[in-house]
């Protein structure tokens, strides 16, 4: 009994880690992650990462069914706000039905660039959302953060801005 405690333990253990972790760039061997990410607008136009280069980009992967990706969008329009739009972008990407993700935008009123993503979230190592990927102004991966987080605080916002220094 006590071995199947310990086990269960571990188990909740893990799975708290990986729903709610944080990487930077050292942790990854991307040399150019913005490559391989595959999107296009909710009009089924290709966007590629390497347009915003100059930019650091803040890809944020959500769905519609997600509560807690549906929570920190809030926060996320604050940092959005709070940012300088010559320096960063901000894109939220779901690999939803392009349909679904309108009638989300439709009935909702954030003020977001919202994308659909095309590459599946396993291959960019996705396997929580919501998960957002801070992209260099190269198009180096700099920070990989899963589960929701509160974007809008004083301390988020100067991270990031750090960040694109």
């Amino acid at each position: 009994m006590k071995m199947k405690l310990l086990i269960g333990i571990l188990v909740v253990s893990i799975t708290t880690q990986c729903s709610n972790s944080k990487t930077s760039e050292s942790d990854t061997a991307e040399s150019n992650f913005a490559d391989g990410v595959q999107l296009t607008d909710l009009d089924g136009n290709d966007i590629k990462l390497s347009d915003y280069k100059g930019k650091t980009i803040i890809l944020n992967i959500w769905a519609t069914w997600c509560k807690p990706c549906i929570k920190e969008l809030p926060s996320m329009e604050v940092l959005q706000d709070n940012l300088d739009p010559n320096e960063f972008i901000l894109l939220f990407a779901s690999d939803e039905e392009v349909k679904r993700i309108n009638k989300f935008v439709d009935k909702n009123s954030y003020g977001l660039k919202f994308i659909s993503l095309k590459s599946s979230p396993e291959s960019l190592g996705i396997f929580s959302l919501p998960t957002t990927f801070i992209i260099s102004k190269e198009g180096k991966l700099l920070v990989t953060e899963s589960g929701s987080k509160d974007w809008g605080s004083t301390e988020s916002i100067q991270e990031i801005k750090n960040l694109s220094k």
